[in-house]
């Protein structure tokens, strides 16, 4: 398989670079918007909730900086984030919802928990979030949340390494929360709405491939993928859904793939493809992935019974 897509710069330093930046400010001071989670571009005011509701019902996404649309170089584009993709997915096929995003850039599972990220009405994300469930008055058709992955991100070193006990605390804390947050969330939303939880990329499978060495890199690698597996069984816990993009990222797959002239592997190729982490030393979602996941989500939506209004 042959892709047009050129990798620009080298991979694995670009991915240090790019996570380096992700993870600099753990803890910054509230604002009344999110932090990027890379770049020093001002980002896009805190989400509020708005008073209208579709006539297929209320969608709240939570989330981090691939909810809220994080784009190179700093700044949000929301309308164009993965929940606003995935909406217009669902809307194709008659069930046109009201999207609530309240992804904030920067948040951990811990932020989303206590506030400290994002300056929200009613403190954080997750109170947000409950205050706009339980004010739908029954009227909520879909909750999504994408988190974990920046109790991780921290754990790059002067971009060249990872602190590998760093890294498993990460995972160890994202186990802890996220039942919590789960379980807040799907008793907010009431009984049989749908409540997906998205499991994250390993965009460290570029790094291991190509010739730039960062210390570490393994075992980053071998984190992101127990990472994914700590969120789904903390989704099976509460009774969410599990949605994850391994087969979307073809987390597994090694085959040969012809990328800019270098031939790497596919799953290598995907997150080149997918990400920006290739051309703009960002690993937040391309144009190409968020429409990939929006896909992914609005099946998995669908499937859990996210129909057309009667």
């Amino acid at each position: 398989m042959t892709r047009s897509t050129l990798p620009t710069i080298a991979v694995a330093a670009a991915l240090a670079l790019a996570l380096s930046a992700c993870g600099a400010d753990a803890e910054p001071a509230v604002t009344s918007a999110a932090p990027p989670s890379a770049g020093s571009t001002p980002p896009s005011p805190s989400p509020t909730a708005s008073d209208a509701g579709g006539p297929g019902g209320l969608y709240v996404a939570l989330g981090d900086s691939l909810a809220a649309g994080y784009q190179p170089g700093g700044g949000e584009l929301r309308d164009t984030a993965y929940p606003a993709l995935a909406a217009d997915r669902l809307a194709g096929d008659g069930a046109e919802l009201t999207l609530e995003n309240l992804g904030c850039s920067g948040e951990t599972t811990t932020s989303l928990l206590e506030g400290g990220k994002c300056e929200f009405d009613e403190g954080s994300q997750i109170e947000q979030a409950e205050a706009v469930l339980e004010g739908a008055g029954g009227d909520v058709a879909l909750v999504t949340i994408d988190i974990g992955g920046n109790d991780l991100l921290a754990c790059v070193r002067g971009g060249a390494s990872i602190d590998a006990a760093c890294v498993e605390k990460g995972v160890a804390t994202v186990g802890r929360n996220l039942p919590t947050i789960l379980d807040r969330l799907t008793a907010a939303a009431g009984d049989g709405v749908p409540v997906l939880v998205l499991g994250y990329y390993n965009p460290w499978v570029a790094a291991q491939t190509l010739d730039q060495p960062v210390a570490g890199v393994e075992e980053a690698s071998d984190a992101y993928a127990e990472l994914s597996a700590t969120i789904e069984r903390a989704a099976k816990e509460a009774g969410a859904t599990f949605v994850g993009l391994d087969e979307a990222f073809a987390t597994d797959d090694t085959t040969p793939t012809e990328i800019g002239g270098r031939t790497v592997p596919e799953n290598a190729a995907r997150v080149c493809t997918l990400t920006n982490l290739c051309t703009a030393r960002d690993i937040h979602f391309s144009d190409e992935g968020a429409a990939t996941v929006a896909r992914v989500l609005a099946e998995a939506a669908v499937d859990a019974g996210v129909t057309a209004a009667p």
